[in-house]
């Protein structure tokens, strides 16, 4: 929804040069925030696994009988007897870095983050504003007009949600042209509500 409220805040300017600001600022803006924030979250989301690692590591050390009963429990949660899930305790205990994940995972319910996720994930959300923000745009560079430039930029904006709507549900697996009238539909109303509220603003 980030285009859309790029576009309809352009809307209520009538120079080019007004246009030219506002396109350089929320670009700027998309780069900069929420990247930053994705970053940060995967990094705190690394950081918190690495402390629960560390707690981990040295419980094992400290209290190995505890640790070692607490798979014992993990087991029998999952309908296994003592008989059954013996052997792989006593396996798990010579082995302390296979110890060390599986508690990780099946009593901390934690997944090792990929080191690289932070910045791939901050990257491809900077792109995928920067592309978003462009599409509805693009029309206030070419055409002099403003009232025509929204207007084809509506059409533009409501295609590239028919199109990434009908690419998403095949990718997901969904039925394609059911999710691209869905996230068309959504667009619409999160642009008809954003419009109204900021005429209502300008209106003051």
């Amino acid at each position: 929804y980030f285009s859309l409220n790029c576009n309809l805040q352009i809307t209520l300017m009538s120079t080019t040069k007004l246009i030219g600001e506002k396109l350089a600022h929320e670009i700027d803006k998309c780069a900069d925030m929420w990247p930053s924030s994705t970053y940060l979250a995967a990094q705190s989301e690394a950081d918190h696994y690495k402390r629960e690692m560390k707690r981990e590591q040295d419980e094992i050390i400290a209290v190995p009988d505890t640790e070692a009963a607490e798979i014992g429990d993990i087991m029998a949660e999952y309908g296994l007897e003592p008989h059954e899930y013996g052997p792989v305790v006593e396996g798990l205990r010579r082995n302390p870095q296979a110890w060390l994940e599986f508690m990780m995972r099946f009593e901390l319910g934690l997944e090792k983050p990929d080191p690289r996720r932070a910045l791939q994930s901050a990257l491809t959300i900077a792109l995928s504003y920067i592309i978003g923000g462009l599409v509805p745009l693009l029309p206030y560079m070419f055409i002099s007009t403003v009232q025509d430039a929204m207007l084809t930029s509506v059409g533009v904006t409501l295609l590239a949600l028919l199109f990434f709507g009908y690419i998403k549900g095949r990718f997901t697996g969904n039925r394609p042209f059911l999710s691209a009238v869905q996230t068309t539909i959504i667009g619409a109303v999160a642009s008809a509500a954003a419009y109204g509220m900021a005429k209502a603003v300008q209106a003051r």
